[in-house]
């Protein structure tokens, strides 16, 4: 059963907020089969949303399918070593936010960031994409 991406959609995810583990696989075996055997809740929650929108809006795109089987076959191959390639943004890009009534505006370089006219390494490009993955 396909559903399209709208108000109904959204709704019924909410309504997952409401459920247990019990009825989320209940919802899970109604919609897309057989369940995933997670004991967590919150994982099983979040899961079953992303895999109805996927139903909804067609999931991932070819491109991202093949960069996500090479890496998977990279980290079986591999596991200790295997990092991540740079996703971030990339050389360049201007990331602009307000905070407390200033806007703040940070460009990418090849080699680090510039801050209020300040330029920063790319250790700290490298630990900030740590982070935030």
């Amino acid at each position: 059963m396909r559903s399209a991406y709208n108000g109904t959609l959204e709704a019924e995810i909410a309504r997952l907020n409401d459920l247990g583990l019990a009825e989320l696989r209940r919802v899970w075996e109604e919609r897309l089969g057989t369940p995933p055997a997670i004991a967590s809740t919150e994982l099983t929650r979040r899961w079953l949303s992303w895999e109805l929108q996927a139903q909804a809006s067609g999931g991932f795109d070819a491109t991202t399918r093949r960069r996500l089987r090479r890496l998977c076959k990279a980290f079986r191959a591999d596991p200790p070593s295997t990092t991540l390639p740079d996703s971030g943004p990339r050389p360049g890009s201007i990331l602009a936010r307000e905070w407390n009534g200033v806007t703040h505006r940070v460009i990418v370089l090849e080699e680090g960031f510039t801050w209020n006219g300040k330029k920063y390494g790319a250790t700290i490009r490298m630990r900030a994409a740590r982070q935030s993955g």
